[in-house]
Order: structure tokens, then C-alpha cells, then sequence
């Protein structure tokens, strides 16, 4: 075998785990947040340049398609029970432990919906933003039980 062979050996097995990996975390989701739109246009873009490629070799094939497939599945986030899971394919989970603050800001929409925007505070300068279209009352029910005490969780008011 040649490098290349192994090389996109090695590359499709690892977009296969992170698939894997991704589809489980998925599984997990039980509060839903907004799906990330921009995931299906870059999808859409790597599809066009993969057609207008081709390719020579079956491994090329599954490397764009699982490429393809993760990019479309990383647009999936929400709540899990021990952990955010964010938008993208790499560093999407973060648990509950390891959060520093979060803050959650409510809005009302013209047509009378609910939505809260919550930014899930990692580190210092790192932040996971969300938003659900539920009401806060339902979000904090949700979040309370599973944050640990010492992580404070702030409302803000848009004015």
C-alpha cells in the first residue's frame, strides 16, 4: 500500500469514529436547541466541489461523504443530561463540571413565542452560545437539577 492509501485509511476511520461519536452524543439530546443553518450550506458547498473533483479511488468517496454527513450532523445541539452539546464536529460537549458560569437571556417574539438565548461559560475567554425556543421558566427546570451549585446561572433583561 502506499501512503496516500493508508493515509485516507486512517482518515476515513477516523471521520467513521467521530460520526459514531457525534451520533451518540445526539442520542443523548433531550432539549433540542436551534439547528445551525450555515452546516447544510457548507455541506452544499463540499458536495459541489466534490462533484466537480470526482475522485480516484473508493476511499476519496467515503471520505466526502462522511465529511458531508458530519458537517450536516454538526449543526445538531442542545442539552443532554451530563452535558451541552454545542454546533460542530470537534470539542462539541462540554459537561456540566467543567462550566464556569452561565447566562441565560430570554426574548419575546412579535408573534408571541419564546426564545432564550443561554451562553455557556467554559473558561475565562471560551463560550458555548445557545438558543432554545422555549420559555425560561421550562429552561431553568431543565438546567437547575443538573448544574452543580457553585456554576452561577444569571438572567438577563433585553431592554
Amino acid at each position: 500500500m502506499t501512503e496516500l492509501t493508508l493515509f485516507l485509511l486512517s482518515l476515513d476511520a477516523a471521520l467513521l469514529a467521530l460520526g459514531v461519536y457525534n451520533l451518540y452524543w445526539q442520542a443523548q439530546i433531550d432539549l433540542r436547541g436551534n439547528y445551525a443553518g450555515f452546516q447544510v450550506v457548507m455541506a452544499a458547498l463540499f458536495a459541489f466541489w466534490f462533484l466537480a473533483t470526482g475522485t480516484p479511488s473508493i476511499l476519496m468517496v467515503v471520505f466526502f461523504a462522511a465529511f458531508i454527513t458530519l458537517t450536516v450532523m454538526s449543526g445538531t445541539s442542545g442539552l443532554a443530561k451530563t452535558a451541552v452539546v454545542s454546533v460542530g464536529m470537534v470539542r462539541r460537549v462540554l459537561p456540566y463540571q467543567k462550566m464556569t458560569a452561565i447566562s441565560l437571556t430570554p426574548l419575546a417574539l412579535p408573534n408571541g413565542r419564546e426564545l432564550v438565548v443561554a451562553v455557556f461559560g467554559r473558561s475565562p475567554r471560551g463560550f458555548i452560545r445557545l438558543t432554545f425556543k422555549t420559555d425560561l421558566q421550562s429552561l431553568m427546570a431543565t438546567l437547575r437539577p443538573r448544574v452543580p451549585e457553585s456554576v452561577p446561572i444569571t438572567i438577563q433583561q433585553v431592554q
